[in-house]
Protein backbone atom coordinates (compact mmCIF):
# COMPACT_ATOMS: atom_id res chain seq x y z
CA UNK A 1 0.00 0.00 0.00
CA UNK A 2 2.77 2.43 0.95
CA UNK A 3 4.42 2.01 -2.47
CA UNK A 4 1.28 3.43 -4.09
CA UNK A 5 0.96 6.54 -1.89
CA UNK A 6 1.08 9.78 -3.87
CA UNK A 7 0.66 13.44 -2.96
CA UNK A 8 -1.42 16.24 -4.44
CA UNK A 9 0.46 19.57 -4.17
CA UNK A 10 -1.11 23.00 -3.85
CA UNK A 11 1.32 24.88 -6.04
CA UNK A 12 2.30 27.07 -3.08
CA UNK A 13 5.93 26.41 -2.21
CA UNK A 14 5.75 27.05 1.54
CA UNK A 15 2.68 24.86 2.07
CA UNK A 16 3.90 22.06 -0.19
CA UNK A 17 7.19 22.00 1.71
CA UNK A 18 5.31 21.85 5.02
CA UNK A 19 3.26 18.92 3.70
CA UNK A 20 6.34 17.13 2.32
CA UNK A 21 5.12 17.58 -1.25
CA UNK A 22 1.37 17.83 -0.81
CA UNK A 23 -1.66 16.14 0.71
CA UNK A 24 -1.10 12.35 0.89
CA UNK A 25 -3.38 9.67 -0.54
CA UNK A 26 -4.84 6.88 1.61
CA UNK A 27 -5.18 9.52 4.30
CA UNK A 28 -7.68 12.05 5.65
CA UNK A 29 -6.39 15.54 6.38
CA UNK A 30 -8.39 17.95 8.52
CA UNK A 31 -8.03 21.70 7.92
CA UNK A 32 -9.56 23.79 10.67
CA UNK A 33 -9.58 27.40 11.77
CA UNK A 34 -11.68 30.45 12.44
CA UNK A 35 -13.92 31.99 9.81
CA UNK A 36 -12.01 33.57 6.90
CA UNK A 37 -8.80 31.82 7.89
CA UNK A 38 -8.47 30.30 4.41
CA UNK A 39 -9.94 26.79 4.67
CA UNK A 40 -12.07 27.01 1.53
CA UNK A 41 -9.31 28.88 -0.31
CA UNK A 42 -7.00 25.91 0.21
CA UNK A 43 -9.73 23.57 -1.06
CA UNK A 44 -10.23 25.66 -4.18
CA UNK A 45 -6.52 25.80 -4.93
CA UNK A 46 -6.06 22.08 -4.30
CA UNK A 47 -8.75 21.24 -6.85
CA UNK A 48 -7.61 23.89 -9.33
CA UNK A 49 -3.97 22.81 -9.24
CA UNK A 50 -4.83 19.11 -9.58
CA UNK A 51 -7.18 19.57 -12.56
CA UNK A 52 -4.94 22.11 -14.29
CA UNK A 53 -1.82 19.95 -14.09
CA UNK A 54 -3.42 16.50 -14.53
CA UNK A 55 -5.65 16.46 -17.63
CA UNK A 56 -7.28 13.12 -16.77
CA UNK A 57 -7.84 13.75 -13.06
CA UNK A 58 -11.22 14.13 -11.36
CA UNK A 59 -12.07 15.70 -8.00
CA UNK A 60 -15.13 15.48 -5.74
CA UNK A 61 -16.39 18.56 -3.90
CA UNK A 62 -18.95 17.99 -1.13
CA UNK A 63 -20.28 21.51 -0.68
CA UNK A 64 -21.87 21.36 2.78
CA UNK A 65 -21.29 25.06 3.50
CA UNK A 66 -22.33 26.24 -0.01
CA UNK A 67 -18.91 27.86 -0.42
CA UNK A 68 -17.77 26.37 -3.73
CA UNK A 69 -16.91 28.99 -6.34
CA UNK A 70 -16.41 27.78 -9.95
CA UNK A 71 -15.13 31.23 -10.88
CA UNK A 72 -12.49 31.11 -8.15
CA UNK A 73 -11.40 27.61 -9.16
CA UNK A 74 -11.02 28.67 -12.79
CA UNK A 75 -9.09 31.82 -11.95
CA UNK A 76 -6.59 29.78 -9.95
CA UNK A 77 -6.50 27.01 -12.58
CA UNK A 78 -5.52 29.50 -15.29
CA UNK A 79 -2.54 30.48 -13.17
CA UNK A 80 -1.37 26.88 -13.46
CA UNK A 81 -1.89 26.65 -17.22
CA UNK A 82 -5.55 25.69 -17.68
CA UNK A 83 -7.22 27.21 -20.72
CA UNK A 84 -10.89 26.22 -20.94
CA UNK A 85 -13.34 26.32 -18.04
CA UNK A 86 -15.44 23.54 -19.56
CA UNK A 87 -12.59 21.04 -19.41
CA UNK A 88 -11.66 21.86 -15.81
CA UNK A 89 -15.10 22.24 -14.26
CA UNK A 90 -16.51 19.17 -16.04
CA UNK A 91 -14.04 17.11 -14.01
CA UNK A 92 -15.41 18.34 -10.69
CA UNK A 93 -18.01 15.93 -9.27
CA UNK A 94 -20.15 18.35 -7.27
CA UNK A 95 -22.49 17.33 -4.46
CA UNK A 96 -24.63 19.48 -2.18
CA UNK A 97 -26.06 17.32 0.63
CA UNK A 98 -28.97 18.76 2.58
CA UNK A 99 -28.84 16.30 5.51
CA UNK A 100 -26.06 14.54 7.35
CA UNK A 101 -27.46 11.20 6.19
CA UNK A 102 -26.97 12.33 2.57
CA UNK A 103 -23.46 13.47 3.42
CA UNK A 104 -22.71 10.09 5.01
CA UNK A 105 -24.22 7.96 2.24
CA UNK A 106 -22.35 9.87 -0.45
CA UNK A 107 -19.26 7.76 0.24
CA UNK A 108 -21.24 4.64 -0.68
CA UNK A 109 -22.40 6.32 -3.89
CA UNK A 110 -18.85 7.30 -4.82
CA UNK A 111 -17.63 3.79 -4.13
CA UNK A 112 -20.33 2.24 -6.31
CA UNK A 113 -19.45 4.53 -9.23
CA UNK A 114 -15.70 4.68 -8.79
CA UNK A 115 -14.94 2.45 -11.78
CA UNK A 116 -17.02 4.70 -14.05
CA UNK A 117 -15.35 7.93 -12.94
CA UNK A 118 -12.22 7.28 -10.88
CA UNK A 119 -11.29 10.30 -8.78
CA UNK A 120 -8.10 11.24 -6.97
CA UNK A 121 -9.39 13.85 -4.51
CA UNK A 122 -12.40 14.33 -2.23
CA UNK A 123 -13.02 17.63 -0.46
CA UNK A 124 -15.66 17.87 2.28
CA UNK A 125 -16.29 21.52 3.16
CA UNK A 126 -17.20 21.26 5.97
CA UNK A 127 -17.31 18.22 8.22
CA UNK A 128 -19.74 19.10 11.01
CA UNK A 129 -22.08 21.87 9.81
CA UNK A 130 -25.09 19.69 9.02
CA UNK A 131 -24.81 17.40 12.01
CA UNK A 132 -24.51 20.33 14.42
CA UNK A 133 -27.80 21.67 13.13
CA UNK A 134 -29.54 18.30 13.29
CA UNK A 135 -28.32 17.07 16.68
CA UNK A 136 -28.06 20.38 18.53
CA UNK A 137 -27.04 19.81 22.15
CA UNK A 138 -27.08 16.00 21.86
CA UNK A 139 -23.30 15.99 21.97
CA UNK A 140 -22.69 12.29 22.64
CA UNK A 141 -24.88 11.12 19.76
CA UNK A 142 -23.42 13.78 17.47
CA UNK A 143 -19.85 12.73 18.22
CA UNK A 144 -20.72 9.07 17.73
CA UNK A 145 -22.14 9.77 14.27
CA UNK A 146 -19.17 11.96 13.38
CA UNK A 147 -16.75 9.28 14.55
CA UNK A 148 -18.45 6.73 12.30
CA UNK A 149 -18.30 9.16 9.39
CA UNK A 150 -14.61 9.96 9.87
CA UNK A 151 -13.82 6.26 10.10
CA UNK A 152 -15.78 5.66 6.91
CA UNK A 153 -13.78 8.39 5.15
CA UNK A 154 -10.53 6.84 6.31
CA UNK A 155 -11.55 3.39 5.12
CA UNK A 156 -12.51 4.80 1.73
CA UNK A 157 -9.26 6.77 1.41
CA UNK A 158 -7.32 3.53 1.94
CA UNK A 159 -9.56 1.36 -0.22
CA UNK A 160 -9.42 3.67 -3.26
CA UNK A 161 -6.04 5.28 -2.46
CA UNK A 162 -7.45 8.80 -2.77
CA UNK A 163 -6.67 12.09 -1.03
CA UNK A 164 -9.43 13.23 1.32
CA UNK A 165 -9.40 16.75 2.76
CA UNK A 166 -12.07 17.90 5.20
CA UNK A 167 -12.56 21.31 6.80
CA UNK A 168 -14.05 22.27 10.14
CA UNK A 169 -14.75 25.37 12.17
CA UNK A 170 -13.58 25.92 15.73
CA UNK A 171 -15.17 26.28 19.14
CA UNK A 172 -13.76 27.56 22.41
CA UNK A 173 -12.98 25.02 25.12
CA UNK A 174 -12.00 26.13 28.63
CA UNK A 175 -9.07 24.16 29.99
CA UNK A 176 -7.90 24.93 33.54
CA UNK A 177 -7.16 28.66 33.42
CA UNK A 178 -7.03 29.16 29.68
CA UNK A 179 -9.19 28.87 26.59
CA UNK A 180 -8.36 26.67 23.61
CA UNK A 181 -9.67 26.72 20.06
CA UNK A 182 -10.45 23.19 18.90
CA UNK A 183 -12.23 21.74 15.86
CA UNK A 184 -15.95 21.27 16.43
CA UNK A 185 -15.39 17.61 15.57
CA UNK A 186 -12.36 17.23 17.89
CA UNK A 187 -13.83 14.43 20.01
CA UNK A 188 -14.70 12.44 16.90
CA UNK A 189 -11.31 12.61 15.21
CA UNK A 190 -8.94 9.70 14.82
CA UNK A 191 -5.30 9.94 15.91
CA UNK A 192 -4.30 8.74 12.44
CA UNK A 193 -5.55 11.97 10.85
CA UNK A 194 -3.31 14.85 9.90
CA UNK A 195 -4.57 18.07 11.49
CA UNK A 196 -3.68 21.37 9.87
CA UNK A 197 -4.69 24.52 11.71
CA UNK A 198 -4.99 27.87 9.94
CA UNK A 199 -4.32 31.09 11.82
CA UNK A 200 -5.22 34.54 10.59
CA UNK A 201 -2.38 37.03 10.43
CA UNK A 202 -2.18 40.66 9.39
CA UNK A 203 -4.10 41.46 6.20
CA UNK A 204 -3.98 38.56 3.73
CA UNK A 205 -1.25 36.72 5.63
CA UNK A 206 -2.05 33.29 7.05
CA UNK A 207 -0.14 30.66 9.01
CA UNK A 208 -0.67 26.93 8.52
CA UNK A 209 0.42 24.75 11.43
CA UNK A 210 0.64 20.96 11.50
CA UNK A 211 -0.51 20.08 14.99
CA UNK A 212 -0.50 16.30 14.69
CA UNK A 213 0.10 13.76 11.95
CA UNK A 214 1.11 10.12 11.58
CA UNK A 215 3.15 11.12 8.51
CA UNK A 216 4.58 14.57 9.15
CA UNK A 217 6.46 16.35 11.93
CA UNK A 218 4.95 19.37 13.63
CA UNK A 219 5.74 22.62 11.86
CA UNK A 220 4.27 25.74 10.33
CA UNK A 221 4.44 27.85 7.20
CA UNK A 222 3.28 31.35 6.29
CA UNK A 223 1.52 32.24 3.05
CA UNK A 224 -0.66 34.91 1.49
CA UNK A 225 -4.16 34.66 0.03
CA UNK A 226 -4.05 36.68 -3.17
CA UNK A 227 -6.47 37.34 -6.01
CA UNK A 228 -4.91 34.40 -7.89
CA UNK A 229 -4.84 31.99 -4.96
CA UNK A 230 -2.30 31.01 -2.34
CA UNK A 231 1.21 32.36 -2.81
CA UNK A 232 4.44 32.46 -0.84
CA UNK A 233 5.37 35.47 1.25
Amino acid sequence: MWRDIYRIPLGCGALDKLLDGGFPSSNVTLIYGERSSGKTQICHQLIAHLLATKPNAHAVYVDVDLAFSPERVMKIARRFGAIGSRDVLSRVLYYKPSTFDEQYELINLLDENYDKIPHQLIVVDSLSTLIRGEYGIAVIERQRCLSNYVRKLQEYAIKRNVVIVVTDNVHVVKYVNREMLLPVSSQALEISMTRLRLIRGFGARRIARIESSPLLPEGEAAFIISDEGLIDL
